[in-house]
């Protein structure tokens, strides 16, 4: 499977129009300052394609390559293998392979969203560590994490950008394990990482952004 690179479209929405039930990111107001300081660059976007993030990434000169990660581990790895919880060192490096079809250190940033969080374990970090050889140095990666209390099992969302300050979370149709990730744990899961910013909004959702 290759990424679908997504040509420039039209700019950024206005605050004016953030509609109910937007979530205020801090994280995300973070990093637009910092996409707003460059030109150019190449934005991967693991949460799939969707064309509020496609505007506004592109509105603000960037490019961005998109691949919905989570659906393209279900695709790939059998229901036995989620059964069993056991993923063989192999398949994973074959589904790597097959769904990061990047040069090392090419692209300047992640949207990685709370895909990590619904993925296996060994699964999620491989793609971790896939992402470390991608990105290139100084470059960034955002990603979420649903708080203990979220229970064994919920819905990933598609993460929709409405402006500079707002997400919108539209929960998936079915609901999935979910690995639990304590503030120790995430900075652990990214200690190849020069460094790791926590962000924690109303919900109790932490946001991270991770720099290469």
């Amino acid at each position: 499977m290759n990424w679908r690179p997504q040509p420039p479209s039209s700019s950024t929405t206005s605050s004016s129009n953030v509609p109910a039930g937007a979530r205020r990111s801090y994280a995300l107001e973070s990093l637009t300052n910092l996409l707003r300081t460059q030109e150019g660059l190449q934005i991967l976007d693991l949460g799939g394609l969707n064309q509020a993030n496609l505007d506004f990434v592109t509105g603000l000169g960037h490019r961005l390559y998109a691949e919905d990660i989570v659906k393209a581990c279900d695709s790939f790895f059998t229901k036995q293998e989620f059964a069993n919880k056991h993923f063989d060192s192999h398949r994973i490096a074959q589904f790597i392979d097959q769904t990061f079809d990047f040069p090392d250190q090419s692209s300047d940033g992640a949207l990685v969203w709370d895909v990590l969080q619904f993925l296996p374990n060994p699964i999620a970090q491989a793609v971790l560590d896939r992402l470390y050889r991608i990105l290139a140095p100084d470059s960034f990666l955002l990603a979420f994490f649903h708080p203990e209390s979220g229970g064994p099992a919920a819905k990933p969302h598609s993460c929709r950008i409405i402006d500079a300050k707002h997400l919108m979370f539209m929960p998936r149709e079915s609901a999935r394990t979910i690995e639990l990730y304590t503030t120790r744990s995430i900075e652990r899961f990214f200690h190849q990482f020069a460094a790791v910013k926590f962000f924690l909004t109303r919900e109790n959702l932490q946001e991270v952004i991770v720099k290469r």
